[in-house]
């Protein structure tokens, strides 16, 4: 490989590193709890050593933002928390509560490592609802949901994961899978009840 594009791959794996860095620095903060110009340059500090120490993988992003479906994204989830939480608490004390479970495997339409990560965290962070496997080479995620009541109830929850998928798609994803969840185009959906 000639110098040049040595140059270029390593700056490329270095822009590939800032969205990771700078959540570093975000958590950072949040970990300390203050937000002060010695918190800060300790975050950037520690931020840029953390690559050198360990092995962070370079995110791959489609290099594309779309504020406005970031926005819906994250009032749909603070609802899906919020009516979740209700639902579950009403469950606690015998409303709408049914003993049966079940885990259901839905395909995702994304082969997005990032894209794939975000689904399963926006899902477990919904009560009643857990990610327990993710088949990454499959693009599948696992999801145990409780209350079980019927088939159009196991069909919602993955409707539900799905939907999900697609606004952090139209957020943050590519063109291509942008395409695809316009198109409707299906994953591949199976499940288990007991």
């Amino acid at each position: 490989m000639p110098k040049r594009d040595k140059i270029r791959a390593a700056r490329r794996v270095r822009r590939q590193q800032i969205p990771l860095q700078l959540s570093l620095v975000v958590l950072w903060v949040f970990l300390w709890g203050t937000f002060d110009a010695t918190t800060i340059v300790s975050g950037i500090v520690v931020a840029a050593l953390a690559p050198l120490v360990f092995y962070l993988p370079s995110i791959e992003t489609s290099g594309r933002l779309h504020v406005g479906w970031l926005a819906w994204f994250v009032v749909v989830l603070m609802w899906d928390i919020a009516r979740s939480s209700i639902t579950v608490a009403g469950q606690v004390f015998g409303i709408g509560y049914s003993p049966k479970e079940a885990i259901i495997g839905v395909k995702m339409r994304s082969s997005s490592d990032l894209i794939l990560t975000a689904t399963a965290e926006a899902s477990s962070l919904v009560p009643g609802t857990l990610v327990v496997d993710v088949d990454r080479a499959g693009g599948e995620l696992f999801i145990h949901i409780l209350c079980v009541k019927d088939a159009a109830h196991i069909e919602r929850a993955r409707q539900e994961v799905l939907a999900t998928e697609a606004r952090l798609i139209r957020a943050v994803g590519s063109a291509a899978d942008v395409r695809r969840v316009t198109s409707g185009a299906p994953g591949h959906q199976k499940g288990a009840t007991r």
